[in-house]
């Protein structure tokens, strides 16, 4: 559908925004939350959006953080740009006092890809129901989470996180929404932000609700993130300092961390542990993150400060959408299994316990070992630990898993990381979602998933039983889905007591 009349709010400082009609909805795009982070406020933490008197155009989306393409090469041209801290915002009525719930979706991409302008990331499904929807952009890769130590400050990514939640507190009333019932919302990065969030004492309030798809939790240690610096400053032949990294040109920069996360043999050279798929993550800092999330949540809801409801879980085989697409599943050794049980303290009998759940043509591939294995280390248990522990705490915490299975890729994509979102936004149609799901997906299974999803915003229950100690209620989603007790996993037990 197309815009076909402008639709205007005023802001409380004074300026106004002048969007599209879709329909029976308002549209805002590339709204700034904060000042453009360049030249000197590249690497410093989001200074506030600069006021404007009379209608400012929000028709027209922000470029996305600069990235480099997924399947880029060398010759590739760099996407996006710095001045790329905006948001948008889809609104069934722009007007103050409506008090509609809000959505805030911080999407993913490994801490070094994506943006909110994705046809996938559209909006409008959530606000035809009633919903103020809103999609955020942030400083990803080295400009969000480099870590220079005193040099700038850590964690830019979440700050520039935190500041868009702020704006949306102090401004989102003049869309229709209502400030005290914000839900976040983020899948893979985006709900491992989340997952930060939910543990910063900065961010208590911003939001009473949250929804974790997929939660990659794993953050780098300091001496992490100095190893990840180094490594990127030796491909750029510069000094690992911010200066160094500020002066090399911004597109090498850009190809030095793409060469990084898609190359496993490059990371080990580097000395990047195999606990850290992705090259640059959050970091343990001692002040912007002080804790580890999962150890942060376990404080945050012992003090039973801003009891949240949570909507947490993960795909049933996460890993296939790294490991099939370029047939790296059938290139994949017993070493690098066995180097991978090692980097992160799996006991060599796991191998026993992964090995029947992963057999083709009745001997044990490794390939599919290790995507079994490295879908719990990074995602399925962390849903389940963040499930649990809000149970623990006495906190509606819903848990669910996703099992239909993507037929793209000749039936072996499977329920890979990411086939979620086009059921979840109901976005089957656009190019991301028929290439995650192919061109027959269910309908029935989409109108499933978000109508659970908008069930959990409107009135924080999506129509399963909470998780509970002892009561782990999982929702199965399927062709027919359903919910019942979580069947005992011996997968999931061998990460008992592991980082």
């Amino acid at each position: 559908m197309t815009a076909d009349a402008a639709a205007c709010v005023r802001l409380s400082h004074g300026g106004g925004l002048r969007g599209s009609r879709l329909g029976s909805l308002a549209v805002f795009r590339g709204i700034p939350y904060a000042r453009a982070p360049r030249e000197a406020l590249r690497f410093e933490a989001p200074q506030p959006a600069d006021p404007w008197t009379g209608p400012r155009d929000a028709t027209a989306f922000a470029p996305v953080p600069p990235q480099w393409p997924r399947r880029g090469g060398e010759d590739a041209r760099m996407l996006g740009a710095l001045d790329c801290l905006a948001l948008n915002v889809w609104t069934p009525e722009p007007r103050e006092g409506a008090g509609l719930p809000v959505m805030v979706w911080i999407p993913g991409g490994g801490f070094m890809r994506g943006g909110a302008s994705d046809p996938l990331y559209d909006g409008a499904a959530f606000a035809r129901q009633g919903i103020v929807f809103v999609s955020v952009q942030y400083r990803i890769g080295v400009d969000g989470f480099m870590h220079f130590g005193d040099e700038a400050p850590a964690n830019r990514g979440l700050l520039d996180q935190l500041a868009a939640l702020r704006w949306v507190r102090d401004h989102i009333a003049a869309f229709g929404g209502d400030p005290g019932r914000v839900t976040a919302f983020g899948e893979s990065a985006g709900a491992g932000s989340i997952a930060c969030l939910m543990g910063m004492d900065t961010a208590q309030g911003l939001f009473r609700r949250a929804i974790l798809q997929s939660p990659s939790v794993a953050c780098q240690t300091e001496h992490d993130a100095e190893v990840a610096r180094r490594a990127v400053a030796r491909l750029l032949d510069v000094q690992p300092t911010l200066g160094g990294v500020a002066g090399a040109p911004l597109r090498d920069v850009l190809y030095a961390v793409h060469r990084l996360a898609g190359d496993a043999a490059l990371r080990e050279r580097h000395g990047i542990s195999r606990r850290n798929f992705f090259p640059l993550r959050p970091v343990v800092d001692g002040r912007v993150l002080a804790q580890a999330p999962l150890e942060a949540l376990r404080r945050q809801w012992a003090a039973r400060r801003s009891p949240l409801q949570v909507l947490v879980g993960s795909n049933a085989e996460e890993m296939r959408l790294y490991h099939v697409p370029d047939g790296a599943i059938e290139r994949i050794t017993d070493d690098e299994v066995a180097a991978f049980m090692d980097d992160v303290g799996l006991p060599v009998a796991a191998r026993a316990t992964y090995g029947p759940m992963a057999v083709r043509q009745g001997a044990v591939h490794p390939g599919e070992m290790l995507c079994a294995m490295q879908s719990d280390y990074y995602y399925r248990v962390p849903a389940r630990r963040i499930a649990s522990l809000a149970a623990e705490r006495g906190m509606a915490a819903y848990a669910y898993e996703l099992e239909w299975r993507s037929p793209q890729w000749n039936g072996q994509l499977g329920a890979a990381h990411g086939v979620d979102l086009p059921f979840v936004f109901g976005n089957l149609h656009t190019s991301t979602g028929r290439e995650l799901t192919g061109a027959q997906a269910p309908q029935a299974l989409a109108d499933a998933m978000q109508g659970a999803w908008v069930r959990f915003v409107h009135g924080g229950h999506p129509g399963w039983p909470a998780h509970r100690p002892g009561a782990p209620w999982l929702q199965h989603f399927d062709h027919a889905p359903r919910w019942g007790m979580a069947p005992a996993c011996p997968r999931l037990t061998l990460w008992d007591g592991l980082a």
